[in-house]
């Protein structure tokens, strides 16, 4: 089969993944916590190579593949919404999530609430760890302030009188190298075999919350761009149509 059909197939398939990353990008644009991911490339000739395998003679045919994906974590805009358990982070920081199967994820998807026994959780009903563990806010708090450096501090009143004191401070923590973390739907991280420290120069925002770290008009620029080559290597793959029935095996792979 001529090289010129692998190259252009498998161009399809590979623009084909890296328009869906873009795609999941624009859809999670205003997504509380998400961080950008881009789709990584390389040739095939050059991934047998690192196998130290050099089968492949002559320039093209030998096409590209994906090769995975990164995440950007610069921060994202935030909003304003006044809702006490929204805890926007600015700085380099991440919050510590409890998943129920024990595993320890970092987000900054940061728009809390309270479950059936006054914990602090995600959404999605895992635990958020401040430094004793679960922050459980008794059911007599009046109001919640959470400042800059994480301390949970609740209001009430006793004997007429009110009262403000520390009920726990939000563990917020950071790891060398973020982009190494294996993704959790793109917004929730685990460390993996990173240490985890403490992020000291993140600040809490409390009443407002971080979107994703996406910018829609350069993901659209993206799109266009994938979806000019996709079709350059569709028209490609066309005028190698006395290839034969291969392509569709080549399409499915």
């Amino acid at each position: 089969m001529p090289k010129g059909v692998y190259a252009a197939a498998s161009a399809m398939v590979t623009e084909t993944r890296a328009l869906e990353v873009t795609a999941r990008n624009l859809a999670h644009a205003t997504t509380a916590g998400y961080r950008r991911e881009t789709a990584l490339r390389d040739s095939f000739a050059n991934s047998l190579a690192q196998e130290g395998k050099t089968g492949i003679k002559g320039s093209g045919g030998a096409g590209v593949q994906s090769a995975g994906s990164y995440h950007s974590f610069n921060e994202g805009t935030r909003d304003q919404t006044a809702a006490p358990f929204d805890l926007a982070l600015s700085g380099d920081g991440f919050y510590r999530v409890r998943h129920p199967d024990g595993r320890l994820l970092l987000t900054r998807a940061a728009h809390f609430q309270l479950d059936n026994q006054f914990r602090l959780t995600t959404p999605e009903g895992w635990i958020v760890e401040g430094q004793g563990g679960a922050i459980t806010i008794p059911a007599e708090a009046q109001q919640v302030r959470v400042d800059r450096a994480g301390r949970v501090n609740v209001v009430t009143t006793s004997g007429g009188v009110v009262q403000e004191s520390v009920l726990d401070q939000l563990r917020l923590s950071k790891v060398a190298k973020p982009s190494a973390m294996p993704a959790h739907n793109s917004v929730y991280f685990e460390p993996g075999s990173q240490e985890v420290s403490d992020a000291t120069t993140a600040q809490v925002h409390q009443g407002e919350i971080e979107r994703g770290n996406v910018d829609p008009i350069r993901e659209l620029v993206d799109m266009i761009s994938l979806q000019r080559r996709y079709d350059a290597a569709q028209r490609s793959l066309k005028e190698n149509a006395n290839a034969g029935a291969g392509f569709s095996d080549i399409l499915r792979s």
